[in-house]
């Protein structure tokens, strides 16, 4: 499991002091970093021990109010007799909202003070309050909107998500949607239909924040969080050296000069590329010949080709370079220049073999489709004229500039 840290804004190392080290919590120089979207980050790994420890906390909580309730406490004994009148759908309502409570009360000591906290605190006692209307049958509307903000609440506030914010609001869909279950008094307060598109509304959410915590360059440079689906080396500085400067200048030049020729991508596909037919503006066309070559970085045999359809025809747009295997990590030719990344929970069909995607913030791919967990490391070298990160992440907005002034 990848462990992950909130920040706030990318760490970017002083230009006149490239000797110091990125402090984002949690990483070491060398650790592969990906999207917390598929992990979970340090301030909720308590959580986790929590789960494991659920049955225990559960049979406290019980024991606590029966041991009150044998004692003649009036509040305790409304709860025992409560929650024994109750449905069995509504018993498991009443234990998932509790779970939610105790992880939003745990949480509340995991985090620096700050909003957060506050926040967290607030919803732990509501979702608290709300597991006791539930028992006592009372405040059905209540106990539903209750639910309803904690969720839409994480919309907006749970940036950059994880699997425990993620967890935690499955958790709460599933005791609202026990709770709406026809004949238990509280369906026209919230319809079943409203269920289903609460939990469609909250994964287009979380892939929103997931996208929107990656840097501006995609996190290709190893300082800030990656896209989803990208997995970078955590660098200890995001400065080159005048000496990796030129070391990716020239590169990039050779590069340049060795693909010039595939600009025209019949020749392309002369040299065993499968160019098919390009579509879209991320072509990426393999040669299944040099992807076990052990040329590593040969600026005239780049593993893959990536071009761009446009109204005058296809465009070079740069070239992939990949290493063979999981295990080989790339040379860093130009330092925290030339980063290399790969990738992670994509879905891949073999019928026909293509990607389809990225897996959801629920753990699954389309159907018909299989799990990647990991590929192998590549890096991007963009030949396009006037772009501005030659080996990272390139500008969409530029891009779709350029396409379109060669379309007028």
């Amino acid at each position: 499991m990848s462990i992950h840290a909130h920040v706030d804004e990318p760490i970017f190392v002083p230009v006149d002091d490239v000797s110091l080290v990125n402090d984002l919590e949690g990483f070491e120089v060398g650790d592969q970093v990906g999207s917390p979207l598929y992990s979970v980050v340090p301030e909720h790994i308590a959580v986790l021990f929590l789960l494991v420890l659920l049955p225990v906390v559960v049979w406290l909580i019980v024991a606590t109010i029966r041991r009150r309730a044998t004692g003649s406490h009036e509040r305790s004994i409304q709860l025992v007799d409560g929650y024994r009148s109750l449905p069995t759908a509504r018993r498991w309502a009443v234990w998932a909202v509790t779970v939610s409570a105790l992880i939003h009360g745990l949480l509340t000591f995991t985090h620096e003070i700050s909003v957060y906290t506050l926040l967290y605190g607030v919803g732990a006692v509501a979702l608290g309050m709300a597991a006791r209307w539930i028992v006592l049958g009372v405040l059905p509307r209540l106990t539903v909107l209750v639910l309803v903000g904690s969720v839409v609440a994480f919309w907006f506030l749970g940036t950059p998500p994880d699997q425990v914010g993620v967890a935690t609001k499955l958790v709460e869909m599933f005791g609202l949607a026990l709770l709406v279950v026809p004949g238990h008094g509280v369906k026209r307060t919230f319809a079943p239909a409203g269920v289903v598109s609460l939990v469609v509304v909250t994964g287009i959410a979380v892939w929103i924040g997931a996208f929107a915590s990656a840097g501006e360059d995609g996190g290709h440079h190893g300082g800030e969080y990656p896209e989803p689906g990208t997995v970078v080396p955590y660098i200890d500085r995001l400065e080159a050296t005048l000496a990796e400067q030129q070391a990716a200048d020239d590169l990039f030049d050779q590069v340049v000069l060795g693909v010039a020729k595939y600009d025209d991508p019949a020749v392309a596909e002369g040299d065993g590329y499968n160019v098919g037919t390009i579509v879209g503006r991320d072509h990426h066309a393999d040669n299944p010949a040099y992807l076990d070559d052990g040329r590593i970085l040969d600026s005239e045999r780049p593993e893959t080709l990536v071009y761009a359809n446009t109204e005058s025809g296809p465009v070079l747009v740069g070239a992939m370079f990949q290493m063979p295997g999981l295990d080989n990590p790339g040379p860093q030719v130009g330092g925290p220049l030339t980063v290399w990344h790969s990738h992670e929970n994509i879905c891949f069909t073999l019928m026909p073999p293509a990607l389809v995607g990225l897996m959801s913030p629920y753990g699954s791919c389309p159907i018909g489709a299989l799990n990647i967990p990991l590929t192998n490391e590549m890096i991007h070298a963009w030949v396009l004229p006037g772009v501005e990160d030659e080996w990272g992440h390139i500008d969409d907005e530029w891009f779709e500039h350029y396409i379109d002034d060669l379309n007028t």
